[in-house]
């Protein structure tokens, strides 16, 4: 019988081609901007490091050494500060940085091309906390030395792509020597950086040792903080020069407090000693809460997505009206059918036959509309770039709900039809 149905339904399709593009394009359009907007929040909403996000903590103070009533905890730590995280025996790793940028060439190379490029000064504890995958060589060891670990995407622009350990880069004036090449690298969100709107980031070009870089001055390129006049990096160690994140890595949850009572100990010395005029608030925030506390999924995508389901709900109007001048047109055939013995539940599957294909055929065509939608919003919005994925599930849930749109659309056009009387169908 369902081969028979099937055969039913693409006579039907030939009869009224017209009428079911339409409304196979009408739902494919529906489902394909709203799978487009699902793809969006699924990618600002997931976690980055699923594996460990739950053991992996962004560290906020406030040590800020005057009275200021809005110095809340702030998710930027002073030179000081940061090394007394590091000093902490309680993280299985730790990681302290900053961002920064630098122009890089092949020292090697005649071309005097640079490429500007994204740092991260940063200890070596942060590639075994953000599990940094590894093509070619290793992190650094120290957080001093001319060593540094370059992303893919630089290692393609400079050496296209080669193993590049030992080679030396110049960076801004200076030779550093490359001990280690990342592989392909895309964190959504960036959690380690998630401030300052740089969530949907990529990741870093180059990552070069912290002392190293505050020895050669190299500039913050995000938000700092200072109560000195003269606060730049090169001399920032021992002045109030809030510039620094820290996060921590802590395999055991009751490690969590441990850590907790370690870094207010640590504002009480301060207080104790008068450099800690405000109350003593430290907080410790895993990864999925820290996106969460940073609002990092965008309200306007959230509300477009609102608008989007409510603009599927009028396509699957359109097509229901579509579909019910279908079955009004042919109640004639209906009519026939019944009266040689077809009952309703035989009318009732072969038009979910029809919504079945109807289904199919709009998911395939949305999943190719979704991702239209998605490259023209990265044109446009090049922010989105990274973000604007359509993972396996989003592809899957796409023709689902295709499906489901399709039948939901012919359920109201099969109930008028099965309320005709054979002898009005046939006259």
């Amino acid at each position: 019988m369902l081969s028979y149905y099937l055969k039913l339904a693409l006579i039907s399709f030939k009869r009224a081609p017209s009428l079911y593009f339409l409304v196979i394009l009408t739902l494919s359009i529906g489902v394909g901007l709203l799978s487009a907007n699902l793809a969006l929040v699924n990618s600002m909403g997931s976690d980055p490091i699923p594996d460990k996000s739950d053991r992996v903590f962004h560290v906020s103070m406030n040590t800020w050494p005057d009275d200021q009533p809005g110095a809340e905890p702030m998710h930027i730590l002073r030179y000081r500060d940061a090394r007394k995280i590091t000093e902490s025996g309680i993280p299985e790793h730790s990681a302290v940085f900053y961002a920064s940028g630098v122009y890089a060439r092949d020292a090697e190379s005649k071309s005097l091309t640079r490429y500007d490029s994204a740092v991260r000064a940063t200890t070596p504890g942060f590639f075994p906390l953000t599990q940094a995958p590894f093509a070619y060589g290793s992190a650094f060891k120290r957080s001093s030395g001319m060593e540094v670990v370059i992303g893919d995407d630089l290692n393609q622009k400079i050496f296209a792509g080669a193993n590049s350990v030992g080679k030396t880069l110049e960076l801004n004036g200076e030779l550093l020597t490359i001990v280690g090449v990342l592989k392909p690298w895309l964190l959504r969100p960036l959690f380690y950086h998630a401030t300052e709107g740089r969530a949907f980031n990529a990741t870093d070009d180059i990552y070069v040792p912290l002392e190293t870089s505050i020895d050669l001055g190299w500039p913050i390129h995000a938000r700092s903080s200072t109560t000195e006049e003269n606060g730049s990096v090169g001399n920032s160690r021992d002045k109030n020069v809030y510039y620094l994140q820290a996060w921590v890595e802590l395999p055991v949850k009751n490690n969590l407090q441990a850590f907790q009572d370690y870094l207010d100990h640590y504002s009480q010395t301060l207080k104790d000693a008068g450099e800690h005029p405000l109350a003593i608030r430290n907080e410790i925030d895993d990864v999925n809460s820290w996106l969460l506390k940073l609002k990092v999924v965008d309200q306007k995508v959230l509300a477009f997505t609102l608008a989007s389901v409510l603009f599927l709900c009028v396509c699957v109007f359109n097509a229901s009206s579509l579909l019910l001048s279908r079955f009004h047109a042919g109640k004639f055939e209906v009519g026939l059918r019944r009266a040689v013995g077809a009952s309703n539940r035989h009318m009732l599957m072969q038009g979910l036959m029809e919504s079945v294909l109807v289904g199919l055929i709009a998911g395939v065509l949305a999943l190719a509309l979704s991702w239209l939608f998605l490259k023209f919003s990265a044109k446009f919005l090049p922010d989105l770039s990274n973000i604007a994925v359509l993972e396996p599930k989003i592809l899957l849930s796409g023709v689902l709900l295709a499906l489901v749109t399709a039948i939901a659309s012919a359920l109201y056009p099969l109930y008028r039809a099965s309320r005709y009387t054979i002898s009005a169908e046939l006259k």
